[in-house]
């Protein structure tokens, strides 16, 4: 499984300072200790002893840059002492530090910040017991900031850096960093990567009061060994962009030695198959090791997994024997051995070696000390993009921490057990941190097995949390964390207009190519948590469409005076006869009622609307000069109740918004304008400009007006294209897309709220 190449060499450079980055701190004696605050959490004020501007939030932005997932190892105890090398608070970059106090008392903790190029500051915060807290690093180190921080406890607590980013304005993603409990003179990092599409740094704190050599060896996937030396200055963190230095297009190991301790963490930026964005953090290894155990593991549809290999030089030359364990959640195991060769980087597929559609553990075992980690790439529930990395666990134990949970709208966690031994592990798991209370779930983990807990199904939406793992028997957890946020995702519309207009094709009312839209719009509403009904709809030829009909379960709402209900909705047939794929007439506006339909069940059941999303099938016109036209929406209307009708507030139809210059608010005008009066008030309120447009019964607000519903049409004008087979999917502006479907997500939240 190994790749040959050439025989190992290193080639020398000589010392480097880290550029304006490393400057020697003004003031090398001491950190600023005179910012002190109490941090928060729930059932105790926030006590604040300085500005209040600089007091930390738990909420995450509203808008956070995200699509994508990250993955935290368990930790084994808490610590006094945590670093986190990798920081950035400068434009696009969102940093927190969650901290759990597992103690049942107080808890002091100092934080300083190592900064490049400029002198460290800090400051004091006290942890309530049995709490977890969340910082905001952008606010309390400052905007604009490089900045690695140092956290120091009274007592042992449990820490992670979870950052959301737009990396280089291109690649949205987010990454955890569960920092280091230790300073090293030597790091080890077995996975890395510059080939196209992937971007790596290596981020060095130095904490001591000298300066301090620091000798870099970059191990390719031949064997060839480059190395290059850089200066850290006291007190002071340093960031080295390895592409630079390696060139690009090449697997990387890396070896860090130092003249001093010191920390280092990798972090990777990527566009994986020029498809999904994201990054993931590494804190890396201080030594090798004989065993690696990794809890999490799927080869399932959308996800992408590889075991990287690597036996520092430095650990001796004669080479490593290992032997792969594959455990899954489930059924016998299956092993694999290679042999693994001193200062080589070894990457094997998971996914070919396992088979697809399985979850799965690993346990990794050597004759000898090595490294392994474990990247994952994904397109977790076809709906958000990224990866996530992990270094593993030396060994399975009765007790685990992790300090980073979430349920707030957009995040999607996970616990992952494996116990790797020979009989069945009753396992405890306490989750910590929301409305003052502690939530125990207790598990049978079967042996040799991996076992999964979907914590969104267990928690309440929208609460914070940290986790406490117990056995009777030794096991390993790791917590996947996915966020597909919930605000509207150009990438997501654009992939669903590719699907209807390319995987699909054209979708000619009554053909099998309009029943294969149905099933897949169905499928995917479905998939997003709704409560789906296909209305079979008849058509004068004798043939028949499909209605797409979506709404949420929400009857755990308090009872009251019922709630007026939004149709948002658009057709997904094409025009027959053409030979147009109907990317923009109409899988663009079907993409974007989608992608609010996604977005709006991650947020949950709005206090003032209920929503229904519907897909109409049978729009275009059966016969040119003739009123055989919207027979999806006509049916629809026509099925409502009295008591439905007089329920509605209005319905939304999208239609045509991928192609042209000009958005347009459109209606027939012999409906109520309350629902269009609204939606142009809400433009003008944000600055969007929006005209409104008088048309004819060109789209399916036609039957709403005329059965005395407000509707409203939104089209952008005009396609050159419309009608022929040129409505493909390079044609679609995904400018358009994203303006209509962030106005929309505004409007209806305003309107719900």
């Amino acid at each position: 499984m190994g790749r040959s190449g050439f025989p190992p060499a290193v080639e020398p450079c000589l010392p480097v300072p880290l550029g304006k980055r490393s400057g020697v701190p003004e003031n090398r004696m001491g950190f600023d200790r005179r910012m002190r605050i109490l941090a928060f959490y729930p059932g105790i004020s926030a006590i604040l002893v300085l500005a209040a501007s600089l007091l930390f939030s738990v909420a995450l932005p509203a808008s956070a840059p995200a699509d994508d997932g990250t993955c935290a190892m368990g930790c084994s105890h808490a610590s006094r002492q945590w670093y986190f090398t990798e920081g950035f608070t400068g434009p696009g970059f969102q940093e927190w530090l969650c901290v759990l106090n597992p103690s049942t008392k107080n808890n002091l903790v100092h934080l300083d910040f190592l900064y490049n190029g400029a002198s460290p500051s800090g400051m004091e915060i006290d942890l309530p017991p049995l709490s977890r807290s969340t910082l905001n690093v952008n606010h309390l180190a400052g905007e604009g900031r490089e900045v690695s921080v140092i956290l120091t406890g009274a007592e042992p607590v449990v820490a992670e850096r979870p950052m959301y980013f737009t990396y280089g304005n291109k690649w949205k993603g987010c990454t955890t960093g569960q920092g280091s409990d230790r300073l090293s003179e030597r790091w080890y990092f077995a996975e890395g990567c510059t080939r196209e599409g992937f971007e790596e740094w290596l981020l060095l704190a130095n904490p001591s009061l000298s300066e301090n050599r620091t000798r870099l060896d970059m191990v390719l996937e031949n064997g060839q060994v480059l190395r290059q030396e850089v200066l850290l200055s006291p007190l002071s963190r340093g960031t080295v962009f390895v592409n630079g230095l390696t060139g690009e297009g090449h697997d990387v190991s890396l070896r860090v030695e130092a003249d001093l301790p010191l920390c280092a963490e990798r972090v990777m930026y990527f566009r994986y198959r020029n498809a999904w964005c994201g990054g993931h953090s590494s804190s890396g290894f201080v030594c090798a090791r004989d065993t690696h155990y990794f809890a999490e593991g799927y080869t399932g549809p959308g996800f992408e997994e590889y075991l990287c290999l690597y036996l520092p030089g430095d650990a001796g030359r004669s080479p490593v024997e290992v032997t792969v364990r594959f455990l899954f959640a489930g059924g016998p195991h299956r092993e694999l051995s290679l042999t693994v060769e001193s200062d080589r980087r070894y990457t094997l597929n998971v996914n070919h070696l396992v088979g697809e559609g399985r979850e799965v553990a690993m346990e990794v075992v050597g004759t000898g000390r090595f490294l392994a980690e474990r990247p994952m790439y994904f397109n977790y529930r076809g709906f958000c993009r990224g990866g996530h990395v992990s270094t593993g666990a030396e060994s399975p134990g009765n007790s685990w921490f992790l300090a980073e949970g979430t349920t707030r709208p957009g995040f999607h966690p996970y616990l992952c057990i494996l116990n790797p031994g020979g009989e069945e592990a009753d396992v405890g798991v306490d989750l910590i941190g929301f409305s003052g209370e502690l939530l125990r779930r207790e598990v049978a983990v079967p042996s040799l097995s991996r076992y999964t807990l979907n914590l969104r199904e267990i928690l309440p939406r929208g609460v914070d949390f940290s986790i406490r793992v117990t056995s009777d028997l030794p096991v390993v957890v790791e917590r996947p964390l996915y966020y597909p946020t919930a605000d509207f995702e150009t990438a997501n519309a654009m992939e669903n207009i590719r699907r209807l207009s390319m995987d699909i094709g054209p979708r000619v009312e009554g053909t099998a190519g309009e029943e294969a839209a149905a099933s897949f719009l169905s499928s995917l509403l479905a998939n997003y948590g709704y409560k789906v009904e296909i209305q079979v709809v008849p058509l004068p030829n004798g043939l028949y469409t499909r209605n797409v009909v979506a709404a949420l379960e929400d009857g755990s709402l308090a009872t009251g005076e019922p709630r007026k209900t939004l149709v948002v909705g658009g057709h997904y047939d094409t025009k027959g006869r053409t030979g147009s794929p109907g990317a923009n007439d109409n899988a663009s506006g079907t993409a974007v009622v989608l992608e609010l339909a996604r977005c709006l069940s991650e947020r949950g059941p709005l206090p003032g609307l209920r929503l229904e999303f519907v897909l109409f099938g049978g729009e275009e016109r059966l016969v040119d000069g003739t009123d055989l036209h919207h027979f999806g929406s006509r049916y629809y209307v026509a099925s409502l109740t009295p008591e439905e009708k007089t329920s509605l507030y209005g319905a939304i139809i999208v239609d045509m918004v991928g192609v042209g210059t000009q958005l347009y608010a459109r209606t027939m005008g012999i409906g109520p304008m309350d629902l269009c009066n609204a939606l142009l008030a809400y433009s003008s309120g944000i600055g969007v400009r929006l005209p409104y447009l008088q048309s004819g019964n060109y789209s399916d607000h036609e039957p709403f007006e005329k059965a005395g519903i407000p509707a409203v049409w939104l089209e952008v004008k005009d396609d050159p294209w419309y009608h022929t087979p040129q409505d493909i999917y390079e044609k679609i502006d995904p400018r358009h897309v994203e303006h209509v479907g962030r106005l929309l997500l505004g409007f209806i939240i305003q309107q719900g709220s």
